[in-house]
């Protein structure tokens, strides 16, 4: 049974990047959560697909230490903007002119185990021929 008090407990996420030295808060669960496997975002995350949660700019509370930005244009020719940490360089943030509103945190800046699984793989025709993804995940062939 849950508690009326639990059930109106406010939000609160906090991703980081690996020295901790840039922080987002965030009081909000996200929209939605997807992985892409564009060729692009293999080589962004250095791994085989991005993983990001998606919420309404509006759930950001806070940004904390210093960060730098860099855009490229995504396949659609409009630009995606990843925020980085200016120690450690991991990308603990990503706005895209294409979602204007909207801010994107890698779910791995979390660091939690229970975070939601993608609802969506993004370019899985670019997808590593081994990533097989649960039952559920919505493959799509591009975007």
């Amino acid at each position: 049974m849950t508690i009326e008090s639990d059930r109106l407990k406010p939000i609160s996420l906090n991703a980081a990047c690996s020295c901790g030295s840039l922080t987002v808060t965030l009081n909000a669960a996200p929209q939605s959560v997807h992985a892409c496997s564009c060729s692009a975002c293999q080589r962004d995350s250095g791994s085989a697909f991005t993983y990001t949660s998606f919420f309404a700019e509006s759930a950001v509370v806070a940004i904390e230490g210093e960060h730098r930005n860099w855009r490229r244009t995504a396949a659609s020719g409009r630009w995606i903007e990843s925020s980085f940490c200016a120690r450690c360089g991991n990308t603990v943030f990503r706005r895209w002119e294409a979602l204007p509103g909207i801010f994107g945190v890698p779910v791995g800046c979390f660091a939690d185990p229970t975070f939601a699984a993608p609802a969506k793989l993004y370019f899985s025709s670019q997808r590593n021929r081994w990533l097989i993804f649960p039952a559920g995940v919505e493959l799509i062939a591009t975007q």
